[in-house]
């Protein structure tokens, strides 16, 4: 596996060609592990996700919100969070682990279902590691 957070980010995410733009955030301070060019999670954002992986009465109202942009949530579970934008059909995928959030989203070309494989597995290896 990759050495760094951001070898993450560029090999095994968005080098699938299933992610589109890809980050990696801490849980307990929101802070930026690593992200693909351009790709700015507000720690506000990261904030409401970690309360929604608890409480995911909030997403399933308000929507997901990643970079600036709304998805609606369409699966949420303990360890998983999954949106969708109507209009366009893109999609962003947010596994939690154990101190940190896998985030990444698919847009034009990229398949939800790879999307969604690269970044579960990621956020099983990170988890089963006790990242």
């Amino acid at each position: 596996m990759p050495s760094s957070w951001n070898e993450y980010i560029g090999t095994v995410l968005s080098d699938s060609g299933h992610v589109s733009r890809s980050a990696i955030y801490g849980i307990s301070d929101s802070r930026k592990w690593a992200s693909s060019a351009g790709f700015d999670v507000t720690s506000d954002e990261v904030r409401s996700l970690v309360v929604g992986f608890m409480d995911p009465s909030r997403l399933w109202k308000d929507g997901v919100h990643l970079g600036g942009r709304k998805y609606t949530c369409t699966r949420s579970e303990s360890s998983l969070i999954v949106g969708r934008e109507s209009a366009e059909g893109n999609g962003c995928v947010i596994f939690r682990c154990c101190k940190c959030l896998v985030i990444g989203t698919h847009e034009g070309e990229a398949h939800p279902g790879g999307c969604y494989s690269v970044v579960t597995k990621l956020g099983e290896y990170l988890k089963e590691h006790g990242i």
